[in-house]
C-alpha cells in the first residue's frame, strides 16, 4: 500500500542503471472542494453555538408562546372576576361605554370595545392613557358588565399575568429593540433548525437507526437521541411558528415582499376613512353602528368596535364571518360615518388578494386558531420542545467536555 511518506521520498531510480537521481517530491494537490466532513464540521460548530448562545432565549420565548396559546382561558381563571356577569338582558352599547368611562371620566372615550366571546364573558373597553410619553402607548383595559354596564375591574396592559407574558414574548419588555431583536433571533432559529436537519441526515441505508432511540446506549447517546428525536418531530412546527413570528415583528417589511406578486391594500390608520364634518349634526351611538355593518354582513358576528377619537374620526366595526381562519377576532371590517351613519368603506375578506389571503393567515397560524382546538393544543405542545432540546443539547455538550478533561488529565 502507498503511503503518505513514499509520496514525498525525495529518491527515484533510473530504468536500466543502478544509478539513483533527485527528483522533486510528489506532493498531492490541494482539494479545493471542502469534504462532507469539513461542511459536517462547519454545520455542527454552527448548530452547537446557536444553541448555546441564544438557546435559552428561545426556550423563553416558546414557553411564553405555549402559555399565551390559552391567555384568555388563563386569565379568566386567574381573574374570576372578569366572569362576574349579571342576570339579565345586555345595555347598549352607550351605556356600556359610558360605565366604562366612569373609570377615567377625564380621559379620552375608549380607543376600542371588544365584544364578549362566550355567555359569561364581559366587554373590554381599551383606554389609551393620555399621561404617557409621546413615544410611548400605555393602555387600560376596563371590564364591564354586559347586564349592568357596571365596571368589574381597571387593569394596567402589561402589569397583569398574561399581558406580561404578551410584551415578554413579544418584544422581551424592551419596547421596539425587542422586537428587531427577537426577529433577528428568528432567523437564527430557522439556521438552528436548518443544520439540525441537514446533522441529522442518514447515509443510505441507516434511515431506521436514525429514528431510534437507544434505550442501552450510554448517557450522551441516550441524551442524543432525545435531542434528535424531539427536533424531527417538532422541525416542521417550529419552522412555521419561526416563519410567522418573523412576520409579526417585522409586519411591513415581510408586507412589502408580499407586495412582489400579489397586490395589498395600506391598513396604516392615517389612511382610514374619514367621517364629513357637519355643522350641528348629532352623532349615530355605537349601537347603531354595529347596526349598520350587520346589514352589509347579516351573516357576520360582531367582534369589536373602534370608537371615534376625533371629530374627524369613523367608526370602525370588526366581524368575523362564516369561515374566516382568525376565530377572536375576525378580519372583515365596516368603517361608518359617525355623523350620517354612511358606510365609508368595506373589507370583505372572501375578497381579498392572494397576498392579502396570505397574511390573513400568518397570526391564526402562530398561535394555532387556524385549526381550531387541535391546533391551539399543537402549537402549545410545540412550544415545550425547544427546552427539552436545549436540556438535552447541554447535557451531551457537558457530558463529552468532561470526557475531553478527564482523557486530557491521564
Amino acid at each position: 500500500m502507498t503511503t503518505v511518506t513514499e509520496h514525498l521520498r525525495p529518491v527515484r531510480t533510473m530504468r536500466g542503471s543502478g544509478k539513483a537521481m533527485d527528483v522533486p517530491p510528489t506532493v498531492p494537490l490541494p482539494q479545493n472542494r471542502p469534504s462532507r466532513t469539513s461542511w459536517k464540521k462547519l454545520w455542527l460548530n454552527l448548530h452547537l453555538y446557536i444553541g448555546l448562545v441564544a438557546g435559552a432565549l428561545f426556550v423563553l420565548t416558546s414557553l411564553t408562546g405555549s402559555l399565551l396559546v390559552f391567555y384568555k382561558t388563563i386569565d379568566e381563571w386567574l381573574n374570576p372576576e372578569q366572569l362576574i356577569r349579571s342576570a339579565g338582558s345586555d345595555q347598549s352599547l352607550r351605556d356600556i361605554v359610558a360605565g366604562a368611562r366612569t373609570m377615567h371620566p377625564d380621559w379620552s372615550p375608549p380607543d376600542t370595545l371588544i365584544f364578549p366571546l362566550h355567555d359569561r364573558d364581559t366587554f373590554h373597553a381599551w383606554f389609551k392613557d393620555p399621561a404617557a410619553a409621546p413615544t410611548e402607548e400605555r393602555w387600560h383595559v376596563v371590564a364591564v358588565d354586559p347586564s349592568t354596564a357596571r365596571p368589574l375591574s381597571d387593569r394596567q396592559w402589561g402589569v397583569f399575568f398574561v399581558s406580561f407574558i404578551y410584551e415578554l414574548h413579544q418584544e422581551l419588555l424592551l419596547g421596539k429593540p425587542g422586537e428587531i431583536f427577537l426577529g433577528i433571533m428568528a432567523v437564527f432559529l430557522l439556521v438552528s433548525i436548518g443544520t439540525g436537519l441537514y446533522l441529522w441526515c442518514p447515509a443510505p441505508g441507516k434511515l431506521r437507526r436514525a429514528l431510534s432511540f437507544q434505550s442501552g446506549g450510554s448517557p450522551i447517546r441516550r441524551h442524543y437521541d432525545v435531542h434528535k428525536l424531539t427536533g424531527l418531530a417538532g422541525a416542521l412546527l417550529l419552522t412555521l411558528l419561526a416563519l410567522t413570528g418573523f412576520y409579526l415583528e417585522f409586519p411591513y417589511a415581510v408586507t412589502s415582499v408580499v407586495r412582489w406578486f400579489s397586490p395589498v391594500r395600506d391598513t396604516a390608520p392615517e389612511l382610514q376613512p374619514l367621517s364629513e364634518l357637519q355643522a350641528e349634526a348629532s352623532k349615530i351611538q355605537p349601537e347603531q353602528a354595529v347596526a349598520i355593518a350587520h346589514t352589509v354582513f347579516p351573516d357576520a358576528t360582531p367582534m369589536w368596535i373602534g370608537l371615534p377619537q376625533h371629530e374627524r374620526d369613523s367608526y370602525s366595526v370588526g366581524l368575523r364571518q362564516p369561515g374566516e381562519v382568525r376565530q377572536a377576532g375576525g378580519q372583515t371590517e365596516v368603517w361608518i360615518d359617525q355623523y350620517s351613519g354612511a358606510v365609508r368603506r368595506v373589507q370583505d375578506w372572501r375578497g381579498f388578494t392572494r397576498g392579502e389571503t396570505l397574511l390573513s393567515w400568518l397570526f391564526p397560524l402562530h398561535n394555532g386558531e387556524a385549526f381550531g382546538l387541535t391546533g391551539r393544543w399543537l402549537v402549545c405542545i410545540t412550544g415545550i420542545m425547544p427546552l427539552i432540546l436545549y436540556v438535552t443539547a447541554l447535557r451531551v455538550w457537558w457530558l463529552k467536555r468532561a470526557a475531553r478533561v478527564r482523557q486530557r488529565g491521564r
